[in-house]
């Protein structure tokens, strides 16, 4: 439909310039540089509080480098814990220290160049024991095997590292013990061990523990003995027949007698425990060995000297590849085994015919005794000397070894001085049960020209 007046024309709206020039007499920009009509819309880091952030950022890291700091300047590795005595079970089988060899470890040798320390936990103990070797740098790492020690000088053999072994006390590879110890400062006798029923390769070859192989046992002792007395006490043969420790220990006298533990008399294993390897484990099973303590020993006065003492089985003394003394377990059959020198004077009397009876009464080597040949020994001489004992029945086992002066013994049923080679420590006192028949007091034999072995 068309308009009806086409020539009509519609006023315009009123125009409102006011809003306009509002618009117009804004500025393009502020005092800051930016568009007032954008600035509300712009994404701003200072809006949302980004110089405060940033500070914040920085003292906390400030702060975590200093805490690390100081944690790494203050704080220190705990020392490990020193070698420490502590005492075994020796014993049968069936004994608490047999039960613990399974599981103790005993760490290498130690450097017998430098120091280190050993103490004991006793509570009779008056004395700390002479300074012990250091191990090196590359064996310090062993200390905390233990065993045994301990790792004992992880003693201890220490230091420190495990329990004790056999009748003494023990701290590892470096322990303390009647038959010996792995540490020494001083000239001593060198103690290593026989499995008489093995052949040196290892193998069993001559007899077994077994109860029904007792009468071998015994034979292969006296087989033992014998080749000692028929060649000059020459160790290296016994080598070339038996089976032989690789662990050896340094003793200063033979009195092996009670267990420290229970305070009984030294069972057969005592020994082969004694003698453990670095993993704690006996060389081979007992009974069936025997043990050879051999060195160089010095008379500290020039006079006529005797032997006198027990073995169960069986003991026998060389001095300069001579048998000077000899004695054995009553019943046991070991008189066969040995000459008696000429011009000997042994007591009891004809023992190779009444087979040790007659030495005494009683269920201990302290209640029987033997004397040896009257020797003639010059003061500043040096002596060789090899002294061996073992057990081929099984059970208990021992020695004990003394030493006469003649001409002084006013009082016939006075003690007879142990014999060794240098003082008796208190602390090693403890272990060996000095008494009945013998006593610590006495001539040391010690040869001081002697190299430390």
């Amino acid at each position: 439909m068309e308009p009806q007046n086409p020539n009509e024309e519609y006023p315009l709206p009123p125009q409102n310039n006011a809003e306009e020039d509002y618009y117009n007499d804004m500025p393009a920009v502020d005092e800051n540089g930016e568009d007032p009509l954008k600035r509300h819309t712009k994404f701003s880091w200072k809006s949302f509080g980004g110089d405060g952030f940033i500070v914040s950022v920085i003292l906390h890291a400030a702060l975590i480098v200093f805490a690390l700091f100081y944690v790494v300047a203050t704080v220190r590795p705990e020392p490990p814990e020193p070698a420490e005595f502590v005492s075994g079970a020796g014993g049968g089988s069936n004994g608490e220290n047999a039960n613990r060899q399974k599981h103790r470890m005993r760490p290498k040798p130690r450097d017998m160049n430098t120091q280190n320390k050993i103490t004991s936990k006793s509570t009779r103990a008056t004395l700390t024991l002479p300074e012990m070797p250091k191990m090196s740098s590359s064996m310090g790492s062993m200390g905390g095997m233990k065993a045994g020690g301990s790792s004992g000088i992880g003693g201890g053999a220490g230091g420190g590292i495990g329990k004790g072994i056999g009748p003494g006390i023990g701290n590892g590879r470096s322990f303390l013990s009647a038959f010996g110890t792995s540490f020494s400062k001083t000239p001593t006798l060198k103690g290593t061990l026989f499995d008489l029923k093995r052949s040196r390769d290892g193998k069993i070859t001559y007899c077994t523990t077994d109860n029904n192989d007792k009468g071998k046992r015994k034979e292969e002792l006296h087989k033992a003995i014998g080749m000692l007395d028929n060649n000059g006490f020459d160790v290296r043969k016994l080598g070339q027949r038996y089976f032989e420790a690789p662990t050896k220990l340094n003793a200063n006298q033979v009195y092996i007698y009670k267990d420290v533990k229970t305070k009984n008399i030294i069972q057969a294993t005592a020994a082969t425990a004694a003698f453990a390897g670095e993993d704690g484990k006996p060389p081979f099973e007992a009974p069936g060995w025997m043990v050879v303590y051999d060195g160089e020993i010095t008379p500290p006065e020039t006079g006529e000297y005797r032997f006198v003492g027990m073995g169960d089985d069986v003991i026998i003394v060389g001095l300069d590849r001579k048998t000077v003394f000899y004695a054995y377990w009553p019943g046991e059959g070991h008189g066969r085994a040995v000459r008696e020198p000429a011009g000997a004077n042994w007591e009891p009397k004809d023992h190779c015919k009444n087979d040790g009876k007659g030495s005494g009464n009683g269920g201990t080597i302290q209640n029987h005794l033997f004397k040896g040949s009257w020797m003639k020994l010059q003061k500043g001489k040096k002596y060789k000397i090899c002294i061996a004992f073992g057990e081929g029945a099984g059970g208990y086992a021992g020695a004990i070894l003394g030493i006469e002066k003649k001409g002084e013994r006013a009082d016939p049923n006075a003690p007879y001085s142990v014999f060794k080679l240098a003082a008796i420590e208190p602390e090693l006192q403890e272990i060996l049960y000095i008494e009945g028949k013998y006593k610590v007091d006495g001539p040391n034999f010690m040869s001081k020209q002697t190299k430390r072995r």
